[in-house]
């Protein structure tokens, strides 16, 4: 309507006496006062149809732009690249921009814009951060593609723990039942509903899981911050379950106690908002330095980078050597990818043509925070703080013949948590019921991980993935537990661990030669009697044996073969009869010979056997 009066009055007054020449004097007043009338009306109609939140045409938005900031014009806390006063609003929340009332206003609005069911429409849209959302879609934190797998592989719902099946497939058989009730809403495609700080429940919300930073004190005119300095806090939600990377990390270790057994204001544990109490153990020496995890963990590693992958480790690019070597490969700023340079330039405001950044092996591509000084060697600088660290080589040890297969965190992880005889039923209203056993922190044990590029196998850190009975048939959760569990399936199935508990100082010789927790026999006493080659070791455990024969905590038998299924990955095992051998071989040497005093025996060991006097325990090997 008032477009047409618009028209109507543009062919009147386009005349140089804005009227019909022949029209009298007192015609025209009368015309033009009624043509006004016209006009006024118009603009009262049209102000009642954009306030009932009636859409108009995109030719017909107030001059001002969006109405949102007639009310919203104090919102404060986002930062430049978000200025509402030049994306606007809507770009993120959508809405009616064209109404000035709250109600019409706020139909259609996106509250918790980024969730990945919609977030092409704000934070992926063209213009904004295009093909992003499909990245993210595509990441394990979206998808879970490896739970789901491992989850049906134990149900026995598919062959092998690999597979594509994402959270977002989920049927109704018990596996995915279970994992839909205890699994995931851990991840990023949980939609959010509703605007929230970040705690440590927080669960799901797609981009704004990680990116929304809230000001303290909360204000209603203080909009939350949108930022890339992504604080550990946002981790330690999910993190802190399944592998409880973000509690091992800042030295927290999960307990059976309740809240009310929690010593009143002990520092030496910690009670969670889930009502899980946890008790202090030693932090990763990253974390003492300050590092938050995005320091390590890059933007392709947790967002994706548009490939499908299976498993965790396969998604992590960056490894321990890539920053702690002596001259890493580096690239100059002309060589960056677009999104390292776009990242520098949001974090710091300019380029950096004069630093040479740390390439990583696997991608090609380069830490934006790690680069090398004026002698070649890599300095870290934390991405909150902008502290900077000279990052140290690995000690002569670490290179030492016979080590090179053994990865650095099978060493330098202090402790993992380590949970045994667990039990997982399912109730008469169809409720998925975890019944716990003991927990432990205590160093990783350690198996083979094939190399799937031929390369030669690493030993790397495990812990139990599941030493547990499954019963899949609803029953009375009051009932007998010991019952429950001789009915189910029994699985002992070890998972690859990062722990995330690094120690400075690595793992004495002894604790991986002479400990039978680290060579998958579980705790227990390891002995050495007889003499010369007539040595034997023998083992007594700790836990009794299990339906399997093999001690609750165990991986692998005492000198014997390992029996299948081994482990939550195809390509990992506990150590065979002949490894445990040659392992076992170098800890009766050690009983006697510390490498401090002794270490020309470890340098070349097959000669040091060659020159062994006859008081000499040294086990045979096959």
């Amino acid at each position: 309507m008032s477009s047409f009066i618009f028209l109507l009055l543009s062919s009147i007054f386009a005349s140089p006496s804005g009227l019909p020449s022949s029209m009298s004097p007192l015609r025209a007043f009368v015309l033009q006062v009624v043509l006004l009338a016209l006009l006024a009306l118009g603009v009262v109609v049209g102000a009642w149809w954009i306030g009932a939140g009636v859409q108009p045409g995109p030719m017909t938005v107030a001059a001002g732009g969006e109405q949102c900031l007639s009310c919203h014009a104090g919102m404060t806390g986002l930062s430049p690249f978000h200025n509402p006063a030049a994306i606007g609003c809507a770009a993120c929340h959508g809405g009616n921009i064209h109404a000035v009332k709250a109600e019409p206003a706020h139909k259609g609005m996106r509250v918790v814009p980024g969730n990945l069911a919609d977030a092409d429409l704000s934070c992926g849209a063209v213009g904004c951060h295009p093909g992003m959302a499909d990245r993210v879609r595509t990441a394990l934190m979206a998808t879970g593609r490896g739970i789901v797998a491992v989850d049906r592989f134990v149900f026995g719902e598919q062959p092998t723990p690999n597979g594509t099946a994402a959270l977002t497939e989920l049927g109704d058989t018990p596996a995915d039942t279970h994992l839909r009730q205890l699994c995931a809403v851990c991840h990023l495609g949980h939609e959010k509903t509703e605007p929230a700080p970040i705690t440590e429940l927080s669960r799901g919300g797609g981009c704004l899981a990680c990116h929304a930073q809230y000001h303290l004190p909360r204000t209603p005119d203080t909009h939350p911050r949108l930022t890339i300095n992504i604080a550990d806090e946002a981790c330690f939600g999910c993190h802190s379950r399944s592998g409880r990377i973000s509690t091992n990390y800042e030295g927290w270790h999960e307990t059976m106690l309740t809240a009310d057994q929690v010593p009143v204001d002990d520092p030496g544990y910690r009670l969670l908002q889930d009502g899980r109490v946890f008790e202090r153990q030693p932090e990763d020496a990253h974390h003492t330095l300050g590092l938050s995890c995005i320091d390590c963990h890059t933007a392709r590693e947790t967002m994706g980078d548009g490939r499908v992958y299976r498993h965790q480790e396969e998604q992590v690019e960056v490894e321990c050597t890539t920053c702690h070597a002596e001259a890493p490969p580096t690239l100059a700023w002309a060589a960056l990818d677009d999104e390292a340079r776009s990242i520098l330039r949001v974090r710091y405001g300019r380029e950096w043509p004069e630093r040479r950044f740390v390439q990583v092996a696997k991608t090609g591509l380069a830490l934006n925070n790690v680069f090398v000084d004026e002698a070649g060697r890599p300095v870290l600088e934390t991405k909150q703080t902008a502290k900077r660290f000279a990052v140290s080589s690995p000690a002569e040890v670490c290179t030492r013949a016979g080590h090179e297969r053994v990865s650095c965190q099978s060493c330098h992880s202090a402790w993992v948590p380590q949970c045994v005889g667990c039990h997982t039923q399912r109730d008469t209203d169809g409720q998925w019921l975890e019944y716990l056993s003991d927990f432990f922190a205590e160093p990783p044990t350690l198996g083979v991980r094939a190399d799937t590029t031929g390369g030669t196998p690493r030993i790397e850190p495990f812990a139990p993935g599941m030493i547990m009975t499954l019963n899949t048939h609803r029953r009375d959760p009051a009932g007998d537990v010991a019952a429950m569990a001789a009915e189910g399936s029994f699985h002992r199935l070890f998972a690859p661990s990062v722990p995330h508990t690094v120690s400075a100082v690595g793992r004495a010789c002894t604790s991986c030669h002479n400990d039978p927790l680290a060579l998958g026999l579980g705790r227990g006493v390891l002995a050495l009697s007889g003499e010369g080659t007539n040595a034997i070791w023998t083992f007594t455990p700790a836990f009794a044996a299990m339906r399997d024969g093999l001690p609750a905590d165990a991986w692998t038998a005492f000198l014997d073969a390992p029996i299948p299924p081994y482990a939550t990955r195809l390509d990992a095992r506990p150590f065979n009869r002949a490894e445990q051998q040659r392992i076992l071989r170098v800890g009766a040497c050690l009983t006697c010979h510390a490498p401090e005093t002794d270490a020309f025996l470890y340098d070349d060991f097959t000669r040091a056997l060659r020159q062994v006097s006859a008081a000499c325990k040294v086990p045979s090997v096959d």
